[in-house]
Order: structure tokens, then sequence, then C-alpha cells
């Protein structure tokens, strides 16, 4: 039996799976609300660095957050060029684009972003721009890969990428696609407040704490899942 712990305190949340009685996984993180990894929002360039390949962009969360050429060019290797443009081909002081925080701030340096864009959901990551399907490494019967990589083309529209999740195993065709479709439109929302708000402004933000834990521990392996918090139990029944 798989169990996933989750202790609740007033500054921090631990997590735990346990498999058979035996520690697997442990995790501790701060509940202050500080988290910003997967937040969108719609920068304006303020330096570009030629000789580092890379750009500071302005959030509007203090320090400038770093861009580096890679997070630029297109988000499957595929479709690269073998040459790496020069950043100041592709990006200008003052211009306007939405990023999306990967790395957090780290002392005096601000975060690092990216404008290669994913959306996780309960069964896949969403990718508006990625034009490929992949499927988590740890599904590792070949038939359900292969179902879940042709269901995955089925569902995502034309240039599109979409990872399957470990939870999407076993999962029919229709939950993968309501999925999609969900974050589909969370996607053009985003899109179109990035059309009218002024930069630097925030378009999206990563979903709460525990709807995050409870989103990226579930799988179909667990068994059951404790929380020992009744406000966190409420939280992640909700979802």
């Amino acid at each position: 039996m798989k169990l996933r712990l989750v202790h609740v305190e007033e500054q921090t949340i631990e997590t735990a799976v346990l498999e058979d009685g035996r520690l697997l996984e442990y995790h501790r993180e701060a509940s202050s609300g500080g988290q910003t990894a997967g937040n969108i929002y719609k920068g304006k360039v303020v330096n570009v660095l030629p000789g580092m390949q890379a750009a500071f962009v302005d959030i509007g969360q203090g320090k400038n957050a770093f861009l580096y050429i890679d997070d630029l060019l297109h988000p499957n290797l595929e479709r690269q060029p073998q040459d790496k443009p020069s950043i100041t081909a592709l990006l200008r002081v003052g211009q306007e684009l939405p990023v999306q925080i990967v790395k957090e701030p780290q002392g005096g340096k601000g975060a690092r972003v990216t404008t290669h864009y994913s959306l996780p959901g309960r069964f896949l990551v969403y990718m508006p721009h990625a034009d490929y399907v992949g499927v988590s490494k740890k599904i590792g019967s070949e038939a359900e890969r292969s179902r879940l990589r042709q269901a995955g083309e089925e569902i995502r529209e034309a240039g599109e990428g979409i990872i399957l999740r470990t939870a999407a195993e076993g999962e029919s065709r229709e939950s993968l696609g309501k999925d999609a479709a969900h974050l589909r439109r969370l996607w053009q929302s985003v899109t179109r407040r990035a059309e009218h708000a002024p930069a630097p402004n925030e378009l999206h933000r990563e979903v709460g704490l525990m709807q995050r834990i409870v989103r990226d521990m579930l799988d179909v392996e667990t068994d059951r899942i404790w929380i020992d918090d009744e406000r966190a139990l409420a939280e992640a029944r909700a979802m």
C-alpha cells in the first residue's frame, strides 16, 4: 500500500510517501505563499546582453528576471535552428512579452523566466507552442505508453504540446480531453489578458500550495492520502 502523508504547520508543510511502511520520499516547504514558480507575467525588456545571449525583463517583482536565449527559441528542440541567432534579433529594449517563472529568485538574483509556457493539470501538462506529445517515463507498459501517445495526438490542436503525466495511466481519452480543454481555456484567458494589460503585470498565478501538492502527488499508485489539518483537507477536497 502506498500512502501520501501531508503534515501542516503554521509556517511549513511536510509531505512524505510511504510504501508498505518504507519511506520513499520526503519534502518540506514553506507555506507562507511566497511561491512564484509557474506564475506568468507580462514583462518589459529593460536590457539586452548580446555577449551573454540573455536579457533582463521587468516583471514587477523587484529584481528584474533573467531570460536566456534558449528560453526564447522554439520549445521543441527539433524546431530550433542549428545556429542560434543573436538575441538582439529576437528582443529589443522596451519590448513587452509574456514570460513564465521557472526558477525562484535567490539571494540578490531575480527569477529565471521562459517563453516555453506550460500549464500542469490533473492528467497532463499543456504546452501551447511545443508541438509534440510526451509520456511520463514512470509509465512502464509500452502498450499503455502507445495508447496515451495516440490519445495525446488526438486531443491536441495544431502546434500544441502535451505531456501525459503518471496519473494519466488507465484514464479514458474523454478524461484526458477534458483536462486538455480546461488547460486550453486557461491559456486562452492568459493570452487575452496579455493583449490588454500594461507591463509589468501578473497574468496567471499557479494554484495554492495545498492544491499543487495534491495535484502533483496523486497518481494511480496512490492508495490513500492523509492530511492532518481540517482547513487544508477542505481545500484539497474542493479540487
